[in-house]
């Protein structure tokens, strides 16, 4: 298991990954203690795995002398809502997000219900791997677990609609991945007077994200042939990501939900920044219309932290990306489709709108994103390579190119092309191909 951009990953070998975490909960515990920190939560989603290293993470954690509260399967914002509302509490995921049920991952988050800084990221990095020296008996910590972890979430959800909407008359499917929003979504949506239909909830160990709307979109047409229902909402495997549809299968992404809610919420004056954080990932079209309504736009490397980070740094209120994690600070810090989604579909009804709506006042500009397998990730940090893209840059002066490191599978790269027109797009994508296959 190494360290990537949201945190140790990669597929699971039942003895390395094992020992592995062991180290890792106790040299991160030694850290905590200093930090102040007396104890830890524990939320995993569903994966088989997610037993063997929830235990391997307890024990390092008891044996540096830090408490351990279990919370169970449970999305990851629900453990970024449950550290920042325990006293005293640092946060842990085991999950690998969207990845299939061989890999596992963990990330970590503060006592803000934020993800750990770099510096104590790479603090944890080079300590993980040295002898484990437990403390006392005396002062070992201990295990408990947070049975009301579930019902608290699902009530702080519906809390952030503030009595101002509900879902009565609406019939929404849920396709929750197998994953860790597999009762908490429908419960969710119920509670608030939905009627629900429930795909890919029942998970058992080994379909994590298997044949999941939020990674296969086209499946948003198939159930809108095969199902009634007003809106269809994708989840992922932690929770943390959404993909929304309306009844005929067209699909709403982050882009999509981050200009709904944006436009909402400056309807309320709700935000005095008028300002919203995206990525590189963001499609230029998107930035254009928010700029239109008098909204600012920033951006941020991809990925969820950054944009909490970027958030924080400028004192702004909502930020997400085109993948569908979506932030929203004045309910959370964390990205939280659960959220997400009820607070689009009360946009939507306050404005007075409709998803198509919606689209069409967003002229998107043509853009391909690919992954592409690699023997080695750092061929991208390579100068010859770099310099390459520059020449490209430079070829195509109207495009817009992002290469990265995929942050969740350690073979691959990302590789985002934008332009003006879909010709250029695809031949700038291939003499980017060209540079690593």
């Amino acid at each position: 298991m190494k360290y990537g951009t949201d945190g140790f990953r990669g597929p699971v070998d039942t003895h390395v990954t094992s020992e592995f975490c062991l180290k890792l909960g106790f040299h991160t515990g030694c850290l905590l203690k200093d930090k102040g920190y007396e104890s830890v939560i524990i939320g995993k989603d569903t994966r088989v795995s997610g037993y063997m290293l929830e235990s391997a993470l307890q024990a390092g954690f008891i044996s540096a002398g830090i408490d351990v509260k279990l919370a169970g399967p449970i999305p990851t914002p629900a453990v970024s809502f449950l550290t920042s509302t325990y006293s005293g509490q640092f946060g842990v995921v085991i999950s690998a997000s969207h990845n299939p049920f061989q890999d596992n991952g963990i990330k970590f988050f503060n006592r803000h219900g934020r993800k750990i800084s770099e510096e104590f990221e790479n603090l944890i990095t080079e300590k993980v791997n040295l002898p484990i020296k437990p403390v006392p008996v005396s002062k070992l910590g201990k295990a408990f677990r947070i049975d009301s972890a579930t019902g608290r979430y699902i009530e702080y959800c519906k809390s952030t609609l503030r009595g101002a909407s509900n879902l009565r008359g609406s019939t929404i499917l849920v396709d929750a991945a197998h994953g860790a929003n597999y009762k908490i979504t429908p419960m969710l949506l119920e509670e608030l007077g939905a009627k629900v239909i429930r795909i890919n909830c029942e998970p058992d160990g080994f379909n994590i994200n298997k044949a999941s709307a939020v990674l296969e979109q086209d499946k948003f047409k198939k159930y809108a042939k095969e199902y009634e229902f007003d809106f269809c909402a994708a989840v992922d495997g932690d929770g943390d990501r959404l993909v929304l549809s309306d009844s005929s299968g067209n699909v709403f992404n982050g882009d999509d939900v981050i200009y709904t809610i944006a436009k909402r919420n400056k309807s309320q004056a709700k935000d005095k920044s008028d300002a919203v954080v995206g990525t590189d990932m963001t499609n230029e079209g998107v930035v254009e219309a928010l700029n239109k309504i008098g909204i600012d736009f920033f951006r941020t490397k991809v990925g969820d932290k950054y944009i909490s980070r970027e958030l924080v740094s400028r004192d702004l209120n909502l930020g997400g990306e085109t993948s569908g994690h979506i932030i929203q600070r004045e309910f959370s810090e964390s990205g939280d489709a659960n959220i997400a989604l009820i607070q689009s579909l009360a946009a939507l009804k306050e404005l007075e709108t409709t998803l198509k709506d919606i689209q069409s006042k967003i002229d998107y500009k043509p853009n391909i994103l690919e992954t592409i397998e690699v023997d080695d990730q750092n061929i991208i940090e390579n100068k010859s390579f770099k310099d390459s893209v520059n020449s490209i840059e430079k070829k195509f002066p109207s495009s817009r190119i992002s290469v990265r490191k995929s942050g969740t599978e350690i073979s691959k790269i990302r590789v985002m092309v934008e332009s003006n027109s879909d010709d250029e797009v695809k031949t700038v994508l291939e003499e980017i191909k060209s540079l690593v296959v």
